[in-house]
C-alpha cells in the first residue's frame, strides 16, 4: 500500500523522534570556536573505525566531551553508523533520537540507511516525521527516497515535494525521477522528465537508455543511443553496458560491433562487466566464434560468461562444445549454478545422452542447487527426449511447483513416445489444478492425439482452443491436425483442411501430408502437395526425397530418375541419415556405410550376425525402400548399412547383455529398419528406443510402442 505523503494526516510512526525545539541538557553543547569539530581527535578516529566497537568507544568519547550534543558532530556519528559497511541502522537511529537538534544532514543519513537496508516503508515514514517536525528537505533528500517508490501514487506525490521545494530542475533529482518512473513501469512519465531536463548530461542518457532496456523495449534504448551521439555525448562505462544489453535483446550485430569499436578507438578498458556484455552480444547475434575468441582472451572469467558462452554453444547446436566447456570450468574451480545446469541439459536432450543427464542430475543433488521451474522443467525434458518417460514423470511429480512450461514438457514428452492416452490423462489433471494450457500445451495435446491415431479427440481439443481458451491456431496447430487426418489415412481430409487454412501452409504442414502420402501410397495428393513445397522453397531437399520415396515404393523407376536428375540438375542434396548411440558417457555417431569407426570390424562382423538371425527369424529385406535401380543382392546389402543398424550393432557389441540401447537418427527411421530392430530386440534380448525426426520408438520384445502406427 502506498504511504500518504500529505503534509496533514495524524499518524504514529514507530521510526526516531525529531525534536527540533531547544531542550535542557546536563551535557554541555560544545562550541565550535573553542573546539573545532574537523580537528577533534574523535573525528580523526571515525575517519578509520573499522567496527561497532571501535565506533561505540567514539561515541562513549564524544557523549563524555559533549560532541554527541552538537548537531554538527553527531551527525557525522549518525552518517558513519547508518552509511558504514559496519554499521548499525538500530544503533543510529537510538543515537539520532538523543541529538536535540538534528540537521537535514543527519535525517538524509537515516533516510539513506533505511533505503540501503531495503526498509522502503520505513524511510517514508520518516520523511513525513521529518517533514512535521518543520525540518526542510535538500537536494539530497529525495533522490533516495525516490528509491523507496513501490508505486506510481508514491512516487508522484514526492514528484510534487521535489517540485514544490525548489528541486524539479535538479539534474541529479531529475536523473533519479526517471529511474524512479521507469522502476514503477511508467516510462512515459521518465521519458516527459527526460525531455523537459535543460541540462542532460551522460548520466540522463545512460538512465533512460537503461529503463527502455530492462523494460524490454530495447530497440526504442538503441534509438536514444544513436541520438545521443547525434548530440555528440560521449557514453560511459553505465551506458556502453546498457547499449550492449539492448544489442543482445534486439539482436542488433551492427549496432553491437559499432559499440565494440568505439571501446576499441577510445582504448577504453574492457573490464568483466563490460566483456560479459560483449560475450552475451556476440552469442545472441550468433557469432559465436567472435564470442569464443573474447572468451578466451579474458583474463578473469566469472559464472556468468562461462554462462553465456555454454549456452550459446547450445544454441548454435553445437553440443559437444558446450559440454567440452563445462569439463573446462570445472577443472578451472568455478561451481555450475542452476542456470548451467539448464543449459547443459538441453544439450543432452537433444544429442539423447542419458548417461551424461543422470550424472548432471546427481551434481544437481550433490551440489544442492536449487530446482526451480526452469531447471526442473529442464529435468523433466531431458528424461523425456532420451526416452525415460517413467523417470521423466518422477521428475515431474517430485517437483515443488509445476507451471505451464513444465506440464507441457512432460504431455510433450508422453506423446513423443507414444503414450498419447497418458498425455491426455496429464492435460485433464493440468486442467483439473486450474493451470490454464498455452498455444505450445496445445502441440502437445495434437500431437499426442496424432501419434495415437485418436481422431475425434484431436478434432475436439483443436475447437476447444478457440473456443473455450481463446487461443488462435497457428500454422504448427494446423500442422499437427493436418498430420492426425493424414497419418490416420483421411488423407482428402487432410488435404480439404490444409486448403481451408486462414494462412498459408509451411513446410511442416507440407511435409506431414506428403509423408502420411508415401506411407498411404496417394501418388496424386503427393505429386500436388509437392509442387507446393518447392513453390514455397525450390531447394527443399526433403520434398524431392519424400517424393522419390513413393515413386521407388511403387516401382516407378523411370519417375524416380527423373526426379533424382532434377535434383542434380539444381544442385540439392538430401542431407545425409546419421544416427547416434551413448555407450558410457561418449556419443558415437554413425552414418550409411559408415568404416570409419575404429571398430568398423567388429560391427560389420556383428551386422553379419544380425542379417544370419534376422533371416532365421523370418526376416525378409524391404527393399522398396531402396531408391535406386539394382539389383536384389545389391539392395540388400544396403539395406543392411543404414545408420541405424549400425548404431545397434555397435551397441549390442559394446554393453552388457539386457542393457537397453538407445540410438537418436535425424532422419525418419525407415520401414525396414523399423521391422528389423522389432526382431533384434526379441533375439538379442534388449530393449531398444530409437528416437527418430518424428517420435520415440519403444522397442521391446519384439513390439514397439507405435504400434507400427507411425
Amino acid at each position: 500500500m502506498a504511504v500518504s505523503l500529505s503534509l496533514h494526516p495524524h499518524i504514529s510512526l514507530s521510526v526516531p523522534s525529531i525534536n527540533t525545539t531547544t531542550t535542557s541538557t546536563r551535557y554541555p553543547t560544545v562550541s565550535s570556536k573553542n573546539n573545532p569539530i574537523h580537528t577533534y581527535p574523535c573525528f580523526q578516529l571515525l575517519e578509520t573505525c573499522s567496527s561497532m566497537a571501535e565506533l561505540k568507544q567514539i561515541h562513549a568519547q564524544m557523549i563524555r566531551t559533549g560532541l554527541a550534543f552538537d548537531p554538527s558532530a553527531a551527525s557525522r556519528l549518525v552518517s558513519a553508523c547508518a552509511l558504514g559497511d559496519f554499521g548499525s541502522l538500530f544503533y543510529a537511529c537510538n543515537m539520532f533520537s538523543q541529538i536535540p537538534h538534528p540537521t537535514t544532514f543527519t535525517c538524509n543519513s537515516i533516510i539513506r540507511g533505511y533505503t540501503n537496508s531495503n526498509f522502503p516503508g520505513e524511510a517514508l515514514c520518516f520523511y513525513l516525521e521529518m517533514m512535521l517536525s518543520g525540518l526542510v528537505p535538500d537536494n539530497y533528500t529525495f533522490p533516495s527516497l525516490f528509491k523507496c517508490c513501490r508505486d506510481l501514487d508514491e512516487g508522484g506525490q514526492l514528484h510534487g515535494h521535489a517540485v514544490k521545494f525548489g528541486f524539479g530542475s535538479d539534474s541529479y533529482i531529475q536523473n533519479t525521477l526517471v529511474k524512479m518512473y521507469a522502476d514503477c513501469g511508467d516510462l512515459c512519465s521518465a521519458r516527459r522528465v527526460f525531455d523537459k531536463m535543460v541540462g542532460r548530461n551522460v548520466v540522463s542518457w545512460a538512465t533512460l537508455i537503461g529503463a527502455y532496456t530492462n523494460c524490454d523495449r530495447p530497440k526504442e534504448a538503441l534509438g536514444l543511443y544513436c541520438h545521443m551521439q547525434l548530440e555528440n555525448v560521449e557514453p560511459n562505462e553505465v551506458t556502453l553496458l546498457n547499449v550492449l544489453t539492448a544489442c543482445s535483446r534486439a539482436r542488433d550485430l551492427d549496432t553491437g560491433k559499432r559499440v565494440h569499436g568505439y571501446m576499441i578507438e577510445k582504448k577504453l578498458s574492457i573490464d568483466l562487466v563490460l566483456g560479459t556484455a560483449l560475450l552475451d552480444m556476440y552469442s545472441k547475434c550468433g557469432c559465436f566464434s567472435t564470442a569464443r575468441q573474447l572468451f578466451d582472451d579474458m583474463p578473469e572469467k566469472n559464472l556468468y560468461c562461462w554462462n553465456v558462452m555454454i549456452n550459446g554453444h547450445v544454441e548454435d547446436s553445437d553440443y559437444e562444445e558446450a559440454l567440452l566447456l563445462f569439463h573446462d570450468m570445472q577443472l578451472s574451480g568455478i561451481l555450475a549454478d542452476k542456470v548451467t545446469m539448464a543449459s547443459l541439459l538441453l544439450a543432452c536432450s537433444n544429442v539423447g545422452a542419458l548417461d551424461l543427464g543422470k550424472w548432471l542430475h546427481a551434481y544437481i543433488i550433490r551440489r544442492n542447487i536449487e530446482v526451480d521451474v526452469v531447471l526442473g522443467t529442464a529435468l523433466v525434458n531431458t528424461y523425456a527426449k532420451c526416452g525415460c518417460v517413467e523417470t521423466a514423470m518422477q521428475a515431474f511429480r517430485e517437483l515443488p511447483y509445476h507451471d505451464v512450461m513444465t506440464w507441457t514438457a512432460m504431455i510433450g514428452g508422453l506423446a513423443m513416445s507414444g503414450h498419447g492416452e497418458e498425455a491426455l490423462e496429464l492435460f485433464s489433471e493440468m486442467q483439473r489444478k486450474g493451470i490454464r494450457p498455452d498455444a505450445v500445451t496445445f502441440i502437445g495435446v495434437l500431437t499426442a492425439c496424432s501419434h495415437a491415431g485418436l481422431v475425434d479427440e484431436g478434432v475436439s481439443h483443436f475447437d476447444s482452443m478457440s473456443t473455450v481458451y481463446h487461443i488462435q491456431p497457428s500454422v504448427e496447430h494446423y500442422g499437427c491436425m493436418v498430420d492426425l487426418y493424414a497419418r490416420a489415412g483421411h488423407i482428402n481430409s487432410a488435404e480439404q483442411l490444409m486448403q481451408s487454412m486462414p494462412m498459408q501452409p509451411d513446410n511442416f504442414v507440407l511435409g506431414g501430408l506428403l509423408g502420411a502420402c508415401r506411407i498411404h501410397g496417394n501418388l496424386d495428393v503427393a505429386e500436388r502437395t509437392v509442387q507446393k513445397v518447392l513453390e514455397l522453397d525450390p531447394e527443399n531437399a526433403g520434398a524431392y526425397v519424400l517424393l522419390s520415396n513413393i515413386y521407388g515404393s511403387m516401382g516407378k523407376w523411370e519417375e524416380l530418375a527423373r526426379t533424382r536428375d532434377l535434383m542434380a540438375e539444381r544442385n540439392i542434396r538430401k542431407p545425409p541419415g546419421c544416427s547416434m548411440v551413448e555407450i558410457e558417457g561418449v556419443v558415437h555417431e554413425f552414418v550409411m556405410g559408415d568404416d570409419s569407426h575404429p571398430q568398423s570390424a567388429e560391427i560389420y562382423i556383428m551386422i553379419e550376425d544380425m542379417l544370419r538371425r534376422l533371416k532365421a527369424a523370418g526376416y525378409v529385406p524391404n527393399k522398396s525402400q531402396v531408391l535406386f535401380d539394382m539389383e536384389e543382392e545389391e539392395k540388400e546389402d544396403a539395406l543392411c548399412h543404414h545408420s541405424e543398424k549400425l548404431a545397434i550393432a555397435f551397441g549390442l557389441i559394446s554393453t552388457r547383455p539386457k542393457t537397453p540401447i538407445r540410438v537418436i537418427k535425424n532422419l525418419r527411421v525407415c520401414s525396414d529398419c523399423h521391422s528389423a530392430t522389432k526382431l533384434i530386440s526379441k533375439i538379442y534380448c534388449r530393449d531398444i528406443i530409437l528416437r527418430d525426426r518424428n517420435r520415440f520408438h519403444h522397442v521391446k520384445d519384439g513390439s514397439c510402442s507405435c504400434k507400427d502406427f507411425w
